[in-house]
């Protein structure tokens, strides 16, 4: 099948960097609004600081409601580190902006120095705002819902929605448009009306007549992975949020569920891969990777060096069997894949609620038949090609074998168990299990084919 070409990004960003050079704030609207969508992302993530502090800078002076969009195309914390290099005023125009959910997860990231810069040109609702949502952990409904949506008392009427539809024409696409939401006297969520139904409906009829009450409400405090199963269950694409006195603070959507879900799949991602802190791009500060990377390698120094220790007291037995050298890694490298095996089916898991951090036991039962199995079928691979491999030493198959056989067993239990007990711990399994597991594995490896050879080989 055909691919479609894709366009080359060099002539489009020639031209926009030559617009913000000349400071032509004209040319340079009228370039974006000319340019391929789908070049716009990498062009912006492209940016060294210093083009990006001068692009924005352009673009805001004229059209600051553009320039907050272009921002879309950015992760959070490269949006974080822009802010911390634009002036002060400018940053807070930009996070005016901004939708509630979007601003609120770059104010996360800002260090103090710009966040109390920012403060003082920031309108205090905003601030209020900060306040209230900063609460909430990553993980639960509260940290995505969006703040922007129309609510109007129980008693209000079609010609007061109409009213209030054209006081906030500047600021309705940011708004949830297709429900209405109602309060009591009391200010507590009275219900939600869906807004095609109100279209053709004459001026003095209640909005109250067309509520729906088939609409579910969620807390602030619900997991994301609950969230999704509320979704999953009911035909609506966007639920109210209501704290426990029953007023509403805000509404959550699929897509910002969707957004969530993967933004957490792409982290734990990149954390397997020894990247902390979120996504890295290589136009990002210097420091700011380098440390990143080295908060993964420096404790992996440790937890490495821990492992190979084990070497060091057999160090004999290796002087005599030097051919073990060949089966060390081998053993140590496969316990390691099927123990990571595990703890990838507990993390996931773990995240769709499937099982508790008290359900030790359980994984233990269901994953020793799987370590036996694979223990006995890898073993006897690995004992086949240390009888080809030929030795002096007839029993150095069942050695390597029966070695392979227990250190798999080991590893699947702990792979399975880690992430419950880490999590019980208050750490992240994601970030920890692996180069965890990846430490006991290659420990209990190497012990084990060393000691079984000093005990069977040597006697």
């Amino acid at each position: 099948m055909p691919q479609t070409p894709i366009p080359d990004t060099g002539p489009y960003e020639t031209a926009l960097l030559s617009s913000v050079k000349a400071g032509d704030g004209v040319r340079l609207v009228a370039l974006l609004s000319g340019m391929p969508v789908t070049l716009v992302g990498p062009i912006l993530r492209g940016l060294e600081p210093g083009q990006a502090v001068a692009f924005w800078t352009l673009l805001a002076k004229d059209h600051p409601r553009q320039a907050a969009d272009m921002l879309d195309h950015l992760p959070d914390p490269h949006i974080a580190t822009l802010l911390q290099a634009l002036p002060d005023e400018l940053g807070a125009q930009l996070l005016e902006e901004m939708e509630s959910d979007d601003r609120c997860d770059v104010m996360a990231l800002l260090d103090a120095p710009t966040w109390m810069g920012l403060k003082h040109h920031l309108p205090e609702a905003l601030q209020l705002e900060w306040g209230q949502l900063r609460q909430y952990e990553a993980d639960v409904t509260g940290s995505i819902l969006k703040t922007e949506r129309l609510a109007l008392s129980h008693q209000a009427t079609v010609a007061d929605l109409v009213e209030a539809l054209r006081q906030r024409d500047e600021q309705i696409e940011h708004f949830e448009t297709r429900y209405l939401y109602l309060y009591d006297d009391q200010g507590r969520h009275f219900g939600a009306v869906p807004l095609r139904r109100l279209l053709l409906e004459p001026g003095h009829r209640q909005l109250r007549d067309w509520v729906d009450t088939g609409v579910p409400t969620v807390t602030p405090e619900l997991p994301i992975a609950e969230l999704k199963g509320v979704f999953d269950h009911v035909r609506y694409s966007v639920l109210p949020v209501v704290d426990d006195q029953g007023k509403l603070q805000g509404v959550v959507d699929q897509q910002d569920l969707q957004e969530a879900l993967f933004e957490e799949a792409e982290k734990a991602s990149l954390e397997r891969g020894g990247i902390f802190g979120g996504e890295e791009l290589r136009s990002m500060p210097l420091a700011s990777r380098g440390l990143r990377r080295l908060a993964f390698l420096l404790p992996s120094v440790v937890l490495s060096y821990a492992a190979v220790s084990v070497i060091a007291w057999y160090e004999p037995v290796l002087e005599e069997l030097v051919i073990l050298a060949a089966f060390l890694p081998l053993v140590a490298n496969l316990s390691g894949a099927v123990g990571n095996q595990a703890v990838a089916v507990s993390i996931r898991e773990l995240a769709v609620d499937r099982i508790g951090t008290g359900a030790v036991g359980k994984v233990v039962r269901k994953e020793w038949p799987i370590g036996l199995m694979v223990g006995l079928v890898i073993g006897g691979v690995l004992s086949l090609l240390a009888l080809l491999r030929g030795s002096a030493e007839p029993a150095l198959p069942l050695v390597v074998g029966g070695a392979y056989a227990l250190s798999s067993m080991v590893a699947v239990l702990l792979g399975g168990a880690l992430p419950l007990w880490l999590r019980r711990w208050g750490m992240d399994p994601a970030m920890l299990a692996s180069p965890v597991l990846t430490t006991l594995t290659d420990a209990t490896a190497f012990f084990l084919v060393l000691f079984l050879a000093q005990w069977v080989l040597l006697g």
